[in-house]
């Protein structure tokens, strides 16, 4: 059954909780250095407006997949994956220790930022929907559930490139093109996230001031 529809939820005990949980999540993250360094400031600035709070987040990886058959995440996954730029003999490394792996299936990929966030107000979910689809990220939008609006922001600098399909090797690897390759990827997505740094630096006082607003209804 569906969540009735609430415009917000920011005066609610689930939604503090909610909050403190998250925020919690988030202090202990940082105090452990797992958060990707070059998105901890736009996480930080997100989270000092009283109605919103960040959850899993990412400024971008490029990862080595394998998987026995196609969708197979259970047995499958990730064999590495990294957050920065990849260097070509990383990358054979982990490329081969995926093929050792026995599955028949090995892929690489270079994946775009992704923003995970939730709200307690309406407008301004539809605000930060704003902010970041002007910023050019098409892939975003939010679920209502009973605690809050679910917000995930999405890059679209996505490449998914597959190695080793039924047991054979798809082609002969370049592993300084591939790096190369994926390392665009990467850096493209990055750079578009600064882009949305900056605007939402820039909204910080409306949306503070939209959090205001909604908790005095």
């Amino acid at each position: 059954m569906c969540a009735a529809l609430q415009l917000n939820t920011c005066s609610t005990d689930s939604w503090r909780r909610l909050r403190e949980q998250l925020m919690n999540s988030f202090t202990h993250a940082m105090k452990e250095d797992m958060l990707d360094s070059d998105i901890v400031d736009m996480l930080a600035a997100i989270n000092s407006v009283p109605c919103i709070a960040t959850s899993s987040s990412c400024s971008g990886r490029i990862a080595v997949f394998s998987a026995p058959s196609p969708g197979d995440k259970r047995q499958g996954g990730i064999v590495y994956k990294w957050h920065r730029p990849v260097d070509p003999a990383e990358l054979r490394e982990a490329i081969l220790n995926a093929r050792n792996t026995g599955h028949r299936y090995v892929w690489a990929s270079a994946q775009p930022p992704i923003l995970a966030l939730h709200t307690c107000s309406l407008r301004l979910a539809d605000m930060i929907a704003d902010i970041a689809i002007n910023s050019g990220y098409k892939y975003t939008g939010y679920n209502y559930t009973s605690r809050s609006y679910y917000m995930f922001i999405i890059g679209s600098e996505r490449i998914d490139i597959p190695l080793v399909f039924e047991g054979r090797t798809i082609v002969d690897l370049d592993y300084n093109l591939l790096a190369n390759l994926l390392n665009s990827y990467l850096l493209l997505g990055k750079r578009k996230l600064n882009r949305l740094r900056r605007a939402f630096s820039s909204m910080l006082d409306l949306l503070r001031k939209g959090c205001e607003e909604a908790t005095l209804v």
